[in-house]
């Protein structure tokens, strides 16, 4: 395809400006979506029922970032005036994409590794073609409206969380615990109760994310995209309406800086800051720097990697010294995570554990002490280097590296920004606004129902907070970001368009910095609105270019070829990523509310056939293994018959993900109930292997020993319960003097009957 560098009228530029313009709406709504909805696909849809349709929820809207680069290049092609601009995004995608491709080859379950890798590579998807849509001044102020304004509903939803829904909660769960510790399956007086009870009165200001870190991580993003906005405005010569017009977008600003000091994340509010000096350098020095790129590059990278030297360096020595970080408790469980991850990768220097994998992976080198086990180490650079391995982390970084050189060192020539005549920006804001806000309005409600019965007054309170209040809150965001905006250009001087690039450049550094002690970068919310600004960095800084008619002699044979192209490639992705994951879901989901009313034999057909439809995932034979063994538990009659089935079931996760302790100590419960002790012991030793840090394991081993007469392993296996159940212990009253009592993970009533039998066996 050839291409010249001649400018062109706006039309020439957009052979397929309506096509664009709905991709562009396609791909803000889905980030609106992904901003407002707690989307947790990579949660073990075994461990938390009402989250169990994240992940076909998350393959779809993955599906349509991908799909929607492949039609547009299709329609490109079709159009006869193909075009596309490089974005410097490939050559880190497509090294990430094979680490990915290589790692779930050797990853234990291949289902979450095939998920993982498709819905971290989609938003990079829809950044290129954002890209592509991002040929004119206008389009790109209307990403950083839309980021900025989802960036005032976040905060939104943070107020109402610190006014009224954390106390409503608390005050729930005091009236009633059962009502919330049954949902999640976590029975009173244990463990698990205690770290839910800590984070409910820690009254957590989350926002739509998981944590509070993720808020802070998308909240420094739209801060930027604020920033961004602000230095966009001209001069306050105009009359006084449009005089204070001008101090809307500020109070925007201010808006979603208080949300992000709402959210008391340290990480975050510290990432932020050292963003915002970043930039406050870019502005006294910029003109030296914009003479001194090549050196500044080099200087900046040199400094860059000294810093990261001596304070990993510092950090690894303090820490192999205490045996922690300096700093409160998430510094000292961070210790435990990192160290950890840096033995599994020691163990996987290739490839990794497999995208997705770290969770049943890291069982495996928790030490005995820790409170918790994690699914990811709260660091992205441990984080994929541990499931994708070094080539892994190779592309990933250089996904962002690139682009962002490629931007900085461009000459000063004319950008996009100075070819857009500005014609049709009021309606293209208003257009960006009714698209994104009727998404807001009526597919968020098929996410999250509301109750079906109650009081008209509840009811009305439902709709109000969690429907209509969000669209409310957008609408008020952007128009306060747009107000001193309309009818005006963006200024294109080469002052101008570096300053743009650089606080584009340095909100991606600060959720890189962020995430170098959290995981939020993963949250679907952050990582896509993160590749949305990459996606204004990039087309900023690469000029639009006027395609050539295509120079082939039959062009008909080549588009027949493309749509046969993407037609196969639509269907495989169908085919093999998201209806094994539909029908295995729906099937998971059917089966246990037949088991919930007791239609047993509907509830195993159902998971089952859930078994079948996806035979790569472990979730449904676990479950229904779990199932037959819970029956087997409480049956009179047909109890062997319900035992063999279970171990079959078992049998069956345990072969799709052998890395995953639960299956073989569910496999050795079985085999303790058919009385048959060599074999518990077996499965029990398998599943300790996978979990060394597990005092319950160690106690069934003791157990299983005992029923085989071998006392001398017996006494060794309770001995060693006795000593994670201690280690455990002193880290619990460390991380919480103030605690009186505190919480046994074994249990208090097995730790007294370990130190029995350690007792009685030695004499």
């Amino acid at each position: 395809m050839a291409r010249t560098s001649t400018k062109a009228p706006p039309t020439a530029r957009r052979p397929s400006a309506i096509v664009g313009l709905v991709l562009l709406g396609l791909c803000l709504s889905l980030l609106a979506l992904r901003v407002t909805y707690t989307e947790a696909p990579t949660t073990q849809t075994i461990t938390l029922p009402e989250s169990m349709g994240d992940a076909i929820y998350s393959l779809t809207v993955s599906g349509l970032l991908i799909f929607g680069l492949v039609f547009w290049l299709l329609w490109q092609v079709w159009s006869g005036r193909p075009i596309y601009r490089v974005t410097g995004i490939e050559i880190g995608l497509a090294v990430f994409l094979a680490a990915g491709i290589l790692s779930t080859f050797g990853a234990s379950d291949k289902r979450v590794a095939i998920n993982h890798v498709v819905m971290l590579a989609a938003p990079v998807f829809a950044a290129i073609l954002l890209v592509q849509i991002l040929d004119g001044a206008s389009r790109v102020r209307a990403v950083l409206l839309v980021v900025g304004a989802l960036g005032v509903v976040t905060v939104y939803q943070c107020a109402e969380q610190f006014l009224v829904s954390n106390e409503i909660t608390v005050e729930q769960y005091e009236k009633d615990p059962e009502t919330l510790l049954g949902p999640l399956g976590i029975e009173p007086g244990t463990f698990q109760q205690f770290l839910f009870e800590h984070r409910l009165y820690s009254r957590g200001i989350r926002g739509f994310f998981t944590t509070s870190n993720s808020a802070a991580s998308f909240l420094l993003l739209a801060s930027f995209a604020a920033l961004a906005l602000l230095l966009q405005q001209t001069p306050a010569n105009e009359d006084r309406t449009r005089l204070r017009r001008r101090y809307y977008a500020p109070i925007a600003a201010m808006i979603v800086l208080a949300g992000l000091l709402m959210t008391k994340s340290k990480g975050g509010i510290l990432a932020f800051s050292i963003a915002a000096g970043l930039f406050g350098v870019f502005l006294l020095l910029r003109r030296r720097l914009a003479a001194h790129r090549r050196l500044a590059w080099v200087v900046g990278g040199v400094v860059l990697l000294a810093v990261s030297l001596a304070v990993g360096g510092a950090a690894v020595s303090y820490g192999l010294r205490h045996d922690r970080l300096p700093g409160g408790n998430s510094m000292l469980v961070r210790w435990q995570y990192w160290r950890a991850s840096a033995q599994m990768y020691v163990d996987h220097a290739l490839a990794g554990v497999g995208p997705g994998n770290f969770a049943q992976n890291y069982t495996r080198y928790k030490p005995a002490s820790a409170p918790e086990s994690v699914s990811d180490p709260h660091c992205f650079v441990l984080s994929v280097l541990t499931q994708y391995g070094p080539l892994g982390l190779l592309g990933f970084l250089a996904m962002f590296i690139i682009p962002i050189c490629r931007g900085t060192l461009s000459p000063d020539g004319s950008s996009m920004l100075s070819i857009d005549d500005n014609r049709g920006s009021k309606r293209l804001a208003v257009a960006i606004l009714l698209t994104v806000g009727a998404a807001l309005l009526l597919i968020r409600p098929l996410l999250i129902p509301g109750t079906s019965e109650g009081d008209f007054e509840v009811v009305l309170y439902e709709v109000t907070v969690l429907y209509m209040a969000p669209v409310a809150a957008f609408l008020i965001g952007f128009l306060l970001l747009a107000a001193a905006l309309e009818d005006k250009p963006l200024k294109a001087d080469v002052t101008h368009r570096t300053a743009l690039l650089a606080a584009l450049g340095c909100a991606a550094a600060g959720v890189l910095l962020h995430n170098l002690i959290d995981f939020a970068i993963f949250e679907p919310g952050v990582w896509t609105g993160l590749w949305a600004l990459m996606a204004c960095l990039v087309a900023i800084s690469r000029p639009m270019q006027v395609p050539a008619p295509l120079s082939v002699p039959h062009p008909k044979p080549l588009k027949l070829v493309a749509s046969f192209v993407a037609l196969l490639l639509l269907g495989a992705y169908v085919q093999f990523v998201w209806l094994p994951v539909y029908e295995s879901t729906a099937g998971l989901q059917q089966g246990r509310q037949a088991a919930s009313i007791g239609r047993f034999d509907r509830a195993h057909a159902l998971l089952d056939a859930a078994s079948a439809a996806d035979a790569m995932s472990p979730a449904a034979a676990y479950l229904n293994g779990r199932l037959y063994l819970q029956e087997a538990e409480h049956a009179s009659t047909g109890r062997m018959s319900l035992l063999e089935k279970a171990a079959q079931c078992l049998y069956t996760a345990i072969d799709r993900d052998p890395a995953d302790y639960k299956n073989y100590e569910k496999a050795g419960n079985v085999a303790s109930l058919m009385g048959r002790p060599d074999d518990a012991y077996g499965w029990y030793a398998r599943a300790a292997a996978k979990y060394p840090g597990s005092g319950r394991l160690q106690l069934r081993l003791a157990q299983a020993a005992e029923q085989q007469g071998d006392m001398d392993a017996a006494l060794r296996h309770y001995r060693h319960a006795i000593e994670i159940e201690d280690a455990f212990q002193r880290q619990f009253r460390q991380m919480y003097p103030a605690r009186e009592q505190p919480v046994s993970r074994l249990g208090w009533q097995n730790y007294e009957l370990a130190k029995r039998r350690v007792a009685e066996l030695a004499n």
